[in-house]
């Protein structure tokens, strides 16, 4: 019996530390449901955040890496990358799109807006 405990626990502790946390499901307009993988803050003041978008049907994962900050409400993309099928994370490195990529402005609506209003809310 405790050794049946310790299994389900064990269970519940290694989900609870992959599990992704939703942040924009599917509307009618975007078939995508988006998630943040993870997030570290920085010793400058901004957020490393990894994240994904898993497309319609399951068909494949997009996962972006990027900067926040906070106080500005901007992101830099770091990287990213694209699998086919539903992943809980990549299996393979990004590729790195900081030395094309600027500070960016929110545009209401859009995937990146709310995932930068996600995390600044949440952390």
């Amino acid at each position: 019996m405790k050794k049946g405990i310790a299994i389900s626990t064990l269970l519940l502790i290694s989900s609870a530390a992959t599990s992704n946390e939703l942040y924009r499901e599917p509307s009618s307009g975007d078939k995508g449901t988006y998630y943040v993988i993870e997030r570290q803050p920085l010793s400058d003041g901004n957020i490393r955040v990894l994240s994904s978008r898993i497309g319609k049907g399951s068909a494949y994962t997009d996962f972006t890496e990027l900067k926040v900050n906070c106080d500005r409400m901007q992101y830099f993309e770091l990287g990213g990358s694209s699998e086919d099928g539903a992943k809980q994370k990549p299996s393979k490195p990004l590729k790195d799109w900081s030395n094309r990529s600027k500070w960016t402005s929110l545009v209401t609506g859009s995937s990146k807006s709310d995932l930068v209003h996600f995390i600044c809310r949440k952390y």
